[in-house]
């Protein structure tokens, strides 16, 4: 590696918005009781609870899974802020664990329900794996890896020598169980999502020493998607997302210590496919926690764009990759990230966190709740605000990268120097460097040239110009021998400017330097009648540059207001990560008069449609997606799986079915809308039945690019009158096939 990051222990975070949002998480963090997030793993142990668990996931078959995140994101805030209450946690929980360990008497650990019985089962190599199931289980490696993860972390940043000890006889365990699955069986496990069981494995073995968990660590090489990458082919449409990423940081963990180059080729062509073929402006990717066709996204927005996992995730990639190779392009990237969809992913009063950062054009952020929800991105979330600090400054032994630009304090103690960033960035580009030492010292500093720079970068160095022959996504470097209280000074203007989507040059995104700007649409409103507020404008202009119809407001940072740009009205335009409890657009279609003339009546109906068929639905279950599933208590027999263009559906062989529930109006008239290839028109081989009564009475509501097509039913008020929830089932007629089913929502009058 070219260069090493510092620990969060040597880096402060001082001001600005990620400061801000540092401390909204640690005071959620510190609401959070031990006992809660404990509770199963001493249930399970045969202990007795300390206390009743959390619901949501906690209540569920991944349940544990947050206490590791929460252990990782508690020993992040003890290194980070030398905050004691957090080490006391930490210690507490590791303490706990131990007990719990002991108990089981086979090193075993976990809250997972049936997770014992689990893995003996894989150990006698009794197998039955799906994407998210287990042997029945809902992704138990998964949540095992947050555990091992939080170990490692607490390991690692309070230097719990009990937490290793805890970690090594956990891999034991693990190790036991898969000592003798033939390859084949191993490869059927590995079929169901294992978060990043590579990297823990592998950090285990290079913390202990030992290498049965380097073995361990390679021995979860998932072929099916790891091979692919490594002779450079993207086969990622389709898959879930964040089941994938994890895999790829693994396998840079793997490099690192083991200098195979496969692994490294690995690692650069996924994240090279990531960044410029599935990455949406905020950095985000996935649709539905699935990826696409690589560069295809223009069919691929709505309400579940950007999973806030799959992010923390690939700035632990980034990180991984920033080591090896120093590039400011990668140095982008991270800031294009933290700023646009993980600060944003954060609610700037109540400190909830979304899993899902809508890039829907008019759409809004959703926010779990802080004690009832514990899905995957609260774990996660737990972690992003807790580890502002550890990308920020890199060295090696003579030299130091500033590669994101946040105020913060540096440490170098071996150099013996201390360094302090001021800035108030992102609001503005000017930053301040100060270097404090004893003693003289000769190193090279090195500060990132944006590739957004379009107007220069200025250096000043010690009231003197530095002059420089960079460009845009490089370092500038400085060698010289430094002096206490010498001073570094950077202006990068931050200018607007438009982005435009890959497979469609037509839509585009307004940012101003690094920030993604959005378009307030106002207040969230659900009340169908309100249809200016709902309905997002788009921009209609003759002029071939849209920027010339943004005028920035004046004594306001970031903010542009339209001129004559949007109809059926301008917007203001501010930056994305600030917009909260407000509808929003990221992307804009932009018409010339003439286009916009044609386009119009279609362009704006099927947007009505779409607006009015969102607004009326009660409910809505997407088949073929684990939680949405489990939510739905979805069961059948002779069920199939599959993708179409890049959509889940399911469907059945002869004679299958398969039921779930919704919720309906109780007393009110409901409709049942379904999705599916347009040639049901001609199918007639299947039944819908809600609660034991048949649907006759259906319609084509609405044609979808030209592949798919919803069919609405009517249901008889008798089969909802005072009841909330109905079971909905497909059953196929004798000998035939219930049809590819995409989607199933109920919808009132």
């Amino acid at each position: 590696m070219k260069v090493k990051p510092f620990g969060l222990e040597r880096v402060r975070i001082t001001g600005g918005p990620l400061k801000h949002a540092v401390e909204l998480n640690k005071e959620y963090l510190l609401q959070l009781e031990p006992d809660k997030l404990l509770s199963r793993f001493r249930e399970y142990a045969g202990l007795q609870p300390k206390a009743v668990h959390y619901q949501g996931w906690e209540a569920q078959g991944i349940s544990g899974h947050t206490l590791g995140h929460y252990l990782s994101a508690s020993a992040m805030m003890a290194a980070a802020n030398d905050d004691e209450r957090f080490r006391e946690r930490v210690n507490y929980i590791v303490d706990e664990l131990e007990e719990c360990q002991e108990a089981h008497g086979t090193g075993y650990i976990s809250g997972v329900p049936r997770g014992r019985e689990i893995f003996e089962e894989v150990k006698a190599g009794d197998i039955r794996s799906q994407g998210f199931d287990l042997n029945g289980g809902w992704v138990p490696l998964y949540s095992i890896h947050k555990l091992f993860a939080g170990l490692r972390d607490a390991y690692k940043l309070t230097h719990s020598i009990k937490a290793l000890n805890v970690e090594i006889k956990l891999g034991l365990w693990l190790e036991d169980v898969f000592a003798n699955l033939t390859d084949t069986q191993v490869q059927d496990v590995l079929k169901c999502e294992f978060g990043g069981m590579t990297e823990v494995l592998a950090d285990l073995a290079d913390d202990s020493g030992d290498d049965r968990f380097w073995k361990l660590s390679q021995l979860f090489h998932h072929h099916e998607l790891l091979n692919p990458l490594a002779d450079g082919r993207d086969e990622l449409a389709g898959r879930h997302a964040n089941t994938q990423i994890p895999k790829v940081v693994g396998a840079a963990r793997q490099y690192e210590i083991s200098n195979i180059e496969s692994y490294r080729r690995i690692s650069e062509y996924f994240w090279k496919q990531m960044v410029h073929q599935h990455s949406y402006v905020i950095g985000g990717n996935s649709l539905n926690e699935h990826f696409g066709e690589p560069g295809k996204l223009n069919d691929r927005l709505g309400a579940n764009t950007c999973e806030t996992c799959n992010s923390y995730n690939m700035l632990k990639l980034t990180k991984h990759l920033f080591q090896w190779n120093v590039l400011a392009e990668q140095g982008d990237f991270y800031e294009r990230v933290l700023y646009n969809h993980i600060l944003a992913s954060q609610h700037p009063i109540e400190g909830t966190v979304t899993y899902f950062v809508s890039l829907d054009m008019g759409g809004h952020k959703v926010y779990n709740s802080k004690f009832n929800d514990f899905t995957c991105c609260v774990g996660s979330g737990m972690e992003n605000h807790s580890s502002y600090g550890n990308a920020i400054y890199f060295q090696n032994e003579q030299s130091l990268f500033v590669n994101q630009y946040i105020p913060s304090e540096l440490d170098w103690s071996e150099m013996g120097v201390f360094v302090k960033q001021t800035t108030s960035y992102p609001e503005n580009g000017s930053i301040k460097l100060e270097v404090k030492s004893k003693d003289p010292k000769s190193f090279a500093l090195s500060v990132r040239y944006p590739s957004w720079a379009e107007q220069g970068m200025s250096v000043v160095v010690n009231g003197e110009v530095f002059n420089h022959a960079a460009e845009p996504s490089s370092f500038i470097t400085i060698e010289r021998v430094w002096n206490n209280g010498d001073s570094i000074e950077l202006e990068i203007p931050m200018t607007l400017r438009v982005e435009k989507m890959s497979d469609n040059p037509n839509r585009l995104a307004l940012l101003n330097g690094p920030i993604v700007l959005a378009g307030d649409l106002g207040p969230i409103n659900h009340e169908k009648d309100v249809t200016d507020l709902l309905f997002t404008p788009v921009l209609v202009t003759d002029d071939s540059n849209v920027l010339n119809q943004v005028i920035a407001v004046n004594g306001k940072v970031h903010e542009f207001e339209m001129n004559h740009l949007g109809v059926p009205r301008d917007v203001t335009l501010i930056p994305f990560y600030q917009m909260h409890d407000r509808s929003t657009s990221v992307y804009w279609d932009v018409f010339t008069e003439e286009e916009w003339r044609k386009a119009e009546i279609s362009y704006t109906s099927a947007i009505e449609k779409e607006r009015d068929l969102q607004l009326r639905t009660v409910d809505f279950f997407q088949p073929g997606e684990m939680q949405p599933e489990r939510d739905h208590d979805f069961k059948g027999e002779h069920v199939g799986y599959g993708v179409l263009s890049n959509r889940k559906y399911r469907d059945t062989w002869p004679n299958g079915h398969f039921s779930f529930t919704l919720n309906v109006l109780p007393d009110d008239s409901n409709y049942l809308v379904v999705m599916y290839t347009n040639e049901i028109e001609t199918m007639r081989s299947f039944d819908i039945v809600v609660n034991r009564v048949v649907l006759t009475n259906s319609q084509i509501e609405l044609e979808e690019m030209n592949k798919f097509v919803l069919v609405k039913y009517e249901i008889p008020y008798h089969a909802t009158m005072d009841k909330d929830i109905v079971t909905v089932e497909f059953r196929a007629h004798e000998g035939q096939k219930v049809p590819k089913v995409f989607g199933v929502r109920v919808v009132k009058e």
